[in-house]
């Protein structure tokens, strides 16, 4: 399944295929957050869709659904 992950802060977007590995989507995840520099300090999130653009609340328990 396509998910869509969406930064809060600056907007930046990426695809990913599910389910994979958690270890896989906690990178990509801290990707998309900028975790190492401006994410972390201006307190943004990530925020989840599925390919209908329904959010999903936690996409680490909606992962290991998909297993």
């Amino acid at each position: 399944m396509k998910v869509k992950m969406v930064c809060t802060r600056d907007q930046e977007t990426k695809i990913v295929d599910l389910p994979m590995s958690e270890e896989d989507l906690l990178k990509i995840r801290a990707t998309v957050l900028d975790r190492d520099s401006i994410g972390y300090i201006a307190g943004a999130d990530v925020k989840c869709y599925d390919e209908t653009d329904n959010e999903i609340e936690n996409i680490f328990e909606f992962n290991k659904s998909l297993q």
